[in-house]
């Protein structure tokens, strides 16, 4: 298991075009602390790259990243 070190300062970013600071230094951290439900369908892109699940984990958060996050819509 990974210790997180929490004395860092928190990172700048945005997601979804929300601007937010966060504690998470990776992808599934952020989406944890944000109350995202990751066994659910969605999908993420990092600065318009898309990242796959397998690697939220290990994806760092860099200052100023954009994070779009979506989820498919039932219905119409």
């Amino acid at each position: 298991m990974t210790a997180r070190h929490t004395d860092a300062a928190p990172i700048a970013l945005h997601l979804n075009g929300e601007a937010l600071q966060t504690a998470g230094t990776t992808l599934a951290e952020l989406l944890a602390e944000r109350g995202y439900d990751t066994t659910r369908a969605m999908a993420c892109a990092v600065n318009q790259h898309f990242v796959p699940r397998a690697n939220w984990a290990d994806h760092r958060l860099q200052p100023g990243d954009a994070i779009e996050v979506v989820s498919p819509v039932v219905g119409g």
